[in-house]
């Protein structure tokens, strides 16, 4: 059993990864446990749509978070932050707009990145997974680790995604999951200009291709009320690596609980039916095909801050927009957590799990 003391964080995606760097560097010894699974940081497309935000103070602090990226990067190395060209689509399949400024972090690279970057840190990682909710005991919680056994930490903070959950049946229901999938190319296939349609080609100019009228914040604002799973395709694409993520579909399922995997090939079927109304050459590439599930909140702002009735218990979870929302969030929440600032921050910005 470890010693108590450090602060465990559960969940090694973007935004227990940014949380535990911002903790380390006030002071606090920090352990992150996560079980390499396939995350939805892994696969997002990284905009940084720090212009797209919800109304009121939450949008309002998003401005800030290309500043943050670029002080990441100064700080840590390369993470893929780059500034990226946008085409928008709508109103009209063929139809295009630029509309900067607009910077992506490459999600593939950031995950490559980041277990160094930690270590570096002074971020103790440990490969687990963990079986049961925290238990609590005197000085603290315990995790029950798979390898590894019990764990023992002063505090602990859920940056699981949509494995929070199962982890802390208790929280509030506006945090629920979706199934996500898309097309993950490892390599940018090679196209003649001759027959390369537009959207191809911006596709292999390295710039995000996306609607202007995104359906997935539509479909998880109407989450609560369905009597029935639903899904929806929103087409794009945009540099992953070497590689290209095409499309994106999402399906929501009633209640709390995103279920059982879909069918991985009539997902695949949809999400390039979907493609095929934007560009039938990016449609055809070949797949693999790759979905996760992604926790998401249906009012659009996250869960940030600690859980009533469990001292020491945090949540930082349920992100729409996550590579915008989580640098400037997480400096916030580390303070309080660090006790150099009281929770009136999280409060105004109406994200308190409470």
């Amino acid at each position: 059993m470890s010693a108590p003391g450090r602060l465990t964080i559960v969940g090694g995606g973007l935004a227990g990864s940014l949380l535990a760097l911002e903790l380390v560097e006030r002071g606090l010894p920090v352990t992150l446990v996560d079980a390499a699974d396939a995350t939805a940081t892994a696969l997002s497309y990284g905009g940084v749509a720090s212009w797209a935000g919800p109304p009121g103070r939450l949008g309002s602090l998003l401005r800030q978070a290309p500043e943050r990226w670029r002080r990441l990067q100064g700080r840590h190395g390369p993470l893929g932050w780059r500034g990226c060209g946008l085409r928008l689509h709508g109103g009209g399949w063929g139809s295009s707009l630029l509309r900067p400024p607009f910077a992506q972090v490459d999600s593939s690279v950031l995950m490559a990145a980041l277990p160094r970057v930690l270590v570096a840190a002074g971020v103790e990682l440990r490969r687990a997974r963990v079986l049961a909710p925290p238990r609590p005991v005197a000085g603290g919680w315990q995790l029950e680790l798979e390898p590894g056994g019990p764990l023992l930490a002063e505090q602990v903070v859920l940056a699981a995604g949509a494995g929070c959950r199962s982890l802390a049946p208790a929280l509030p229901d506006r945090l629920l999951a979706s199934w996500a999938g898309v097309l993950a190319l490892p390599v940018r296939p090679g196209l003649s200009p001759r027959f390369a349609s537009p959207w191809w080609r911006h596709a292999a100019g390295r710039r995000i291709v996306q609607p202007r009228h995104w359906q997935r914040p539509e479909l998880e604002g109407a989450a609560a009320g369905l009597q029935e799973e639903r899904w929806i395709v929103d087409a794009g694409c945009a540099p992953w690596g070497e590689g290209l993520l095409l499309g994106q579909i999402s399906l929501v399922r009633p209640g709390l609980d995103s279920g059982v995997p879909p069918e991985t090939a009539a997902m695949e079927g949809h999400l390039r039916q979907g493609l095929a109304g934007l560009d039938p050459l990016l449609a055809a590439l070949p797949g693999p095909y790759r979905q996760v599930p992604v926790a998401f909140c249906t009012d659009g702002l996250p869960l940030v801050g600690p859980l009533p009735g469990a001292a020491g218990l945090w949540v930082f979870n349920g992100f729409g927009g996550a590579f915008a929302q989580v640098p400037v969030l997480a400096p916030l929440l580390a303070d309080v957590i660090a006790g150099v600032a009281d929770g009136a921050s999280l409060a105004r910005l109406g994200v308190l799990a409470g």
